[in-house]
């Protein structure tokens, strides 16, 4: 009896429950209903779907189907699948043991074959630099300073399995004093620092079982060798042209301007004769490749070239000029223009 009152509610488009079962439900009117398995649910007649006609399903008759899966609603949203964000990329800072260890490696000078004369190491002195020393418990090694250089101080990091000592030759102006060193076995590792009155010299210490060792180390200075022979050039110069110059028939009646340029760094401080040559002073800071040449301006504008020379931070230029210019450069060019006025200045 239930069952047959069931069907008569459906049949009438009464509200039912239906539950486990896809229900496709054959009515007069000519549709079907649709129930989702898993769930009860309530069908209206306004839930009826029309449905082609069946000859072998009379209207009326009910057709029951047993289902175990259901196809998703096409309409449907799916879910969003979610975007991988990569991190914002981050580089590791060299630690400080690691940035100290790169900086001495880079600093560190070692005996090359070249640097040799007889057994005496020479290296090229550079302020910062840590020059290696190669050292033996059975044998000495010196460490001679410059000629003329006084030593302050001398220190190791281990005193104890390294032997410093100090001696001096010479006398005077080239008395040079010798530091000398030796560790107490093999396989030892250290620095030395030597200090004087004109620098510091740094040294990294090894020894070795054997009889392999550095007899001898010194330094050459090739910066302190050029600075002062440029020194002597120049005031050998200064000399030359003093020496050579009448006060009473020089000239400095000249006219020095930039033109269509800022002032460079080399323009000249002052330019002069003496009736025979023109001097041309430029100032000391200018480098020799800073160094314009000179050309003559003639009467009719034609550029000309001179011969002169360059002495103790002077241009002599054997011959009077009118008019010269300085020029450095190709697209930018600087020019700056010597004119020789009446006032002796």
């Amino acid at each position: 009896m239930s069952a047959m009152r069931d069907r008569s509610l459906r049949a009438w488009g009464a509200p039912g429950r239906v539950g486990g079962l896809v229900i496709v439900l054959a009515m007069a009117g000519g549709g079907a209903v649709l129930a989702q398995a898993g769930a009860p649910q309530s069908v209206t007649a306004s839930s009826v779907i029309p449905a082609p006609a069946s000859r072998s399903a009379p209207a009326g008759a009910v057709t029951t189907t047993t289902t175990t899966s259901v196809a998703p609603i096409a309409n449907a949203a799916a879910p969003r699948r979610p975007q991988r964000r990569s991190a914002p990329r981050t580089y590791a800072r060299p630690g400080p043991l690691s940035t100290v260890q790169s900086a001495n490696s880079s600093a560190r000078d070692y005996p090359t074959s070249g640097a040799y004369i007889n057994s005496a190491l020479y290296y090229d002195f550079e302020p910062g630099r840590l020059y290696t020393v190669h050292a033996s418990p059975h044998f000495l090694t010196a460490i001679t300073l410059r000629p003329g250089e006084k030593l302050i101080s001398k220190a190791a990091g281990d005193t104890i399995r390294w032997v410093l000592g100090e001696t001096v030759q010479g006398a005077g102006a080239s008395q040079q004093v010798i530091v000398m060193v030796k560790p107490i076995r093999g396989n030892l590792r250290t620095n030395i620092i030597l200090t004087t009155d004109q620098r510091t010299y740094l040294l990294d210490a090894r020894s070795y079982e054997g009889d392999t060792y550095t007899s001898v180390i010194s330094w050459n200075y090739p910066q302190e060798e050029m600075r002062d022979a440029q020194a002597a050039r120049a005031a050998e110069a200064q000399s030359v042209v003093a020496s050579g110059l009448a006060i009473d028939r020089l000239h400095f009646g000249y006219d020095v301007r930039t033109i269509h340029s800022r002032k460079p760094s080399w323009q000249p401080i002052r330019v002069f004769d003496d009736g025979l040559k023109t001097y041309i002073q430029f100032p000391t800071n200018m480098a020799a490749t800073q160094a314009p040449p000179l050309f003559l301006i003639g009467a009719d504008k034609q550029v000309q070239l001179v011969n002169y020379r360059y002495l103790g931070g002077y241009y002599i230029v054997d011959r009077m000029i009118d008019v010269a210019e300085l020029r450095l450069g190709e697209k930018n060019q600087t020019v700056v223009r010597i004119t020789r006025t009446r006032d002796r200045g």
